[in-house]
């Protein structure tokens, strides 16, 4: 262990003496479901924007960033950037449709969008499998990444002991924050975090045996500090890149990235108060999470590359916390375990919360126990987050190793599912079957694509997707419709884009229709204006850091994106129609 000093012991403590100043200042608000749940819809763009970063921000982040650039550079973190594009599809399309639903979850727009049995089945089904099972497996992840973190810091403690006790605070603050203590805290440990990895970043690159960027990049291999694919060996393949960007971010649901929004980014647009918040906060957590914090990740990514080159792959993540036993200057190695200690919280925390609103809103309160007390249904949400977080623990300590495939699983499996919750605003002839056959669809195909035909990735999800995308339309001509008053209703309520749903209002002519304002043709601006600016804006980083590249392409391209973004803002804001 490096030995703490007094500045590293500062840093220790002072999360949790902030944490708990939080806690006296929001302990009193938590009087009902909806403020716990929701925050009574009042939340500012920049903390629910803030909040959503920092829930994305696990601990396990850096290490899997680190292990991807070690695989395959930094060309190698478009296996997540791709995302960046269902992120602004949610943004400019999706945030304020979610706003004006009333929604207290996602789940609950199953009861606003469908009528029926099925409905009412879906909705329930979803809440157990993803406020429970799901949940389970993304928490283990967490805590199997703080088990692994732990060691570095403590390696003459027991780790899983270490993680019972910060599981107890984490339940413990979640218990009483509700999600606006939540939020709140949310902020200060994404600003912590986010600090200490630059911090740490600038240490790292400056260290004697690297020599500064200068240094950095004359010791590595060229492949290694690529942007872009280019096919070689050790990189991205070209044609993985190009699917990933065209198919997989509409197609698979994959946690915090849910195509049209949905799970703890649905919540926390539907938390804020209004639908221009909704549209900027969204906004916020789409730059801060592919545009502001990836370079100090890279940077101590490619520095664990030099110091420590024989890790061996399933090691490979490791190296982002070795490169602290380097030579860090007094109070780093508390700041960063600070870092860690509030990356892994705030997750905790969104998913505690989160989790307990699908099972308690969705399942309980409706199907289970219906006309309690709002207390009675807040001590039964303590209960789901107690045993969420004990389950989570003893997944973690003995079944997480058999579960990592499970990640691969998801996407693949659930390639088709991505499909629906995008078409389900837009096409009126979706309904609750057309759901719950997406849930059954998408697995089979998986197992008919990837187990027997043995198609590789990704290309098992890009058959899978179109195959089920194909299957589900057709089955809407099939499968009985949705209730006409329902649809009606859900459309007046959410004003979706008009031009989709005008064979709803065909079938009577003398039904009288309310004609939206069609914004489809600026929300696609905002999102290709959104992906100009954070792809732009990392290529342009990319070119200042390496001084090589074609910035007067990259910079441009930077500059467009903004004004198209800015642009795209005041078209969208304060409107009342989309």
């Amino acid at each position: 262990m490096i030995p703490f000093h007094f500045f590293d012991f500062v840093f220790f403590l002072f999360p949790f003496v902030v944490i708990v100043l939080i806690l006296l200042r929001f302990r009193s608000k938590q009087k009902s479901t909806k403020e716990y749940f929701q925050a009574e819809g009042s939340l500012s763009w920049f903390v629910a924007g803030t909040a959503m970063v920092a829930t994305t921000f696990a601990a396990d982040t850096p290490l899997a960033v680190t292990e991807i650039i070690r695989g395959q550079g930094i060309a190698g973190n478009w296996i997540w950037w791709y995302m960046s594009v269902g992120g602004f599809v949610t943004v400019f399309f999706f945030s304020k449709l979610w706003k004006r639903s009333g929604a207290s979850t996602d789940l609950e727009l199953i009861r606003l969008r469908y009528s029926g049995k099925e409905a009412n089945f879906l909705r329930g089904f979803k809440a157990f499998v993803i406020g429970f099972l799901l949940n389970l497996v993304i928490l283990g992840w967490v805590n199997l990444a703080m088990l692994k973190i732990i060691p570095v810091f403590f390696p003459l403690w027991t780790a899983s002991h270490i993680l019972v006790y910060l599981l107890l605070f984490g339940v413990f603050y979640t218990s009483i924050a509700g999600l606006r203590g939540i939020s709140y805290i949310d902020v200060f440990q994404f600003f912590l975090a986010w600090i200490g990895c630059i911090l740490f970043a600038y240490f790292a690159i400056n260290l004697p045996t690297i020599g500064g960027l200068e240094g950095l990049k004359s010791k590595l291999d060229s492949s290694k500090i690529l942007f872009f694919p280019n096919g070689s060996s050790g990189t991205l393949p070209w044609d993985h890149f190009l699917i990933l960007l065209t198919v997989l971010w509409w197609s698979s649901w994959y946690p915090g990235s849910e195509p049209g929004g949905g799970g703890y980014i649905a919540q926390r647009i539907l938390a804020t108060k209004n639908e221009d918040a909704a549209l900027k906060g969204s906004l916020w957590f789409v730059i801060a999470h592919y545009f502001v914090r990836p370079w100090p990740w890279i940077l101590v990514a490619l520095v664990s590359l030099l110091l420590y080159p024989n890790l061996s792959e399933v090691e490979s993540g490791k190296g982002f916390l070795m490169v602290l036993q380097e030579g860090m200057p007094s109070g780093m190695m508390g700041l960063m375990l600070s870092a860690f200690l509030a990356a892994y919280l705030s997750t905790l925390a969104t998913h505690l919360n989160w989790g307990a609103s699908y099972l308690v809103n969705d399942l309980w309160k409706p199907m289970l126990e219906k006309g309690r007390s709002d207390s009675y249904y807040l001590k039964v949400s303590y209960a789901v987050q107690i045993l969420t977080a004990i389950c989570s623990f003893f997944l973690a300590v003995y079944g997480m190793e058999t579960i990592k495939g499970a990640w691969v699983f998801l996407l693949e499996a659930s390639s088709g599912i991505g499909f629906i919750l995008i078409v389900r605003w837009f096409f009126w002839r979706i309904s609750a079957w057309t759901e719950i056959l997406a849930f059954v669809l998408s697995p089979l195909l998986y197992l008919l694509f990837s187990v027997y035909l043995k198609v590789e990735f990704p290309y098992s999800i890009l058959y899978t997707s179109l195959t089920a995308s194909v299957l589900l339309i057709l089955s809407t001509y099939i499968l009985p419709n949705t209730d006409r008053d329902v649809l009606v209703r859900f459309y007046e309520t959410t004003k979706p884009p008009f031009f989709f749903w005008k064979g709803l209002f065909q079938q009577e002519p003398n039904q009288k229709q309310t004609i939206y304002e069609n914004r489809l043709g600026i929300s696609l601006l905002g999102t290709l204006s959104g992906l100009s600016f954070v792809f732009g804006g990392l290529y342009t980083i990319q070119c200042l850091v390496w001084k090589e590249g074609n910035l007067l392409i990259g910079f441009p391209v930077f500059l467009l994106g903004l004004l198209g973004l800015y642009f795209s803002l005041r078209s969208l804001q304060n409107q009342s129609g989309n």
